[in-house]
């Protein structure tokens, strides 16, 4: 097939029905233990305290039956990025596997009188993710196919979250792609992700952020963070950020003039000149002479609309964090903004 029209129905399937993603990169933490969802909810920057494991035949809006969230170390800065799927006797905890032993580590520095346990199950288990607004009616049949499940919405655009003992993941995935109601559904190529990531402003560990970002200057907390639950490891600086100062610097995503690939780490400028960021990712836009981009500008900079230039490139920010925009707001939980 032509990659221009692969990616189409790709983008397609993203924006109206479901794109489905395995996650080989992701490794598994298993939290079992009376106190388990308690204890976890301490660690992680998204509210646990309402989830619950997800009903047969249930479809709720997100986030149910677990969350996307982050684990921030004291400093407020972000450690790992979690993927939370509740289930009935204990919480499977999805993050990058470069970074799964490092955070058992750190949560277990935490356990001290809890009746909970955690155990690195990163060889027996494989996570699949559906992005689209028909995500959570696939929910069921991933279910049938031996994966415990989660609505959640990682994107904006729908999601939900499938973990399965790693055996099962062919079925899983095949489950999710048998034509049904949720319309359009496809599997999606790396290269393909890439491109429709960028688009949809979801920025990626180790590219676009860092264990040196804060979750407001990565423009995570809208969708990763609440401002609303009890107190977790890193609370204080985070809260403090957000209700009484701001980051000095936000990502946001830019449109730029021209064909050709902008440089890596190319400087994003004003239009006299000054320096105010750098870019971290970018693809070409198909449907147009243009380069779409995610990268970093100082605060006062990050508002849409905003004109700047981009290796010498006319550009203009496209989507920037409300809180630049239109002042701080407390989010209630991993709801994305946009």
């Amino acid at each position: 097939m032509d990659p221009t029209h692969e990616l189409d129905d790709q983008r397609r399937a993203l924006r109206e029905g479901a794109l489905v993603q395995a996650m080989p990169e992701l490794g598994t933490l298993v939290v079992t233990g009376s106190d388990r969802q308690s204890w976890l909810n301490g660690l992680v920057t998204c509210d646990l305290a309402p989830q619950k494991p997800l009903p047969p035949g249930v479809k709720a809006a997100p986030p149910a039956g677990g969350a996307y969230g982050l684990n921030v170390v004291k400093t407020g800065k972000i450690f790992a990025e979690v993927w939370i799927v509740i289930a009935a006797d204990r919480i499977f905890v999805g993050a990058l596997r470069d970074r799964i032993e490092r955070l058992r580590e750190s949560f277990e520095r935490y356990l001290i009188m809890e009746d909970a346990e955690i155990q690195d199950a990163s060889g027996e288990h494989a996570w699949v993710f559906a992005h689209g607004p028909r995500s959570a009616d696939l929910v069921a049949a991933g279910r049938a196919a031996g994966a415990e499940a989660a609505i959640v919405d990682w994107t904006g655009l729908g999601g939900a979250l499938f973990v399965a003992p790693r055996p099962a993941e062919g079925a899983v995935v095949a489950a999710l792609l048998v034509p049904g109601e949720a319309g359009s559904t496809l599997p999606v190529t790396a290269a393909a992700w890439e491109v429709l990531r960028v688009e949809s402003n979801v920025p990626r560990f180790g590219v676009d952020f860092d264990d040196q970002n804060f979750p407001q200057e990565a423009s995570l907390e809208e969708r990763a963070v609440s401002f609303n639950k009890g107190c977790y490891l890193g609370q204080e600086t985070v809260f403090m950020l957000q209700m009484r100062g701001h980051a000095k610097k936000r990502l946001v995503q830019l449109a730029v003039e021209g064909e050709g690939a902008v440089p890596a780490g190319a400087e994003i400028a004003l239009p006299d000149g000054a320096a105010v960021g750098a870019v971290t990712s970018q693809v070409a836009d198909p449907g147009g002479q243009r380069v779409i981009a995610l990268g970093y500008v100082k605060y006062k900079h990050a508002v849409q609309g905003t004109a700047l230039q981009v290796a010498g490139r006319p550009a203009e920010i496209t989507r920037a964090p409300g809180a630049a925009a239109s002042g701080a707001s407390g989010a209630s939980g991993a709801t994305p903004g946009r």
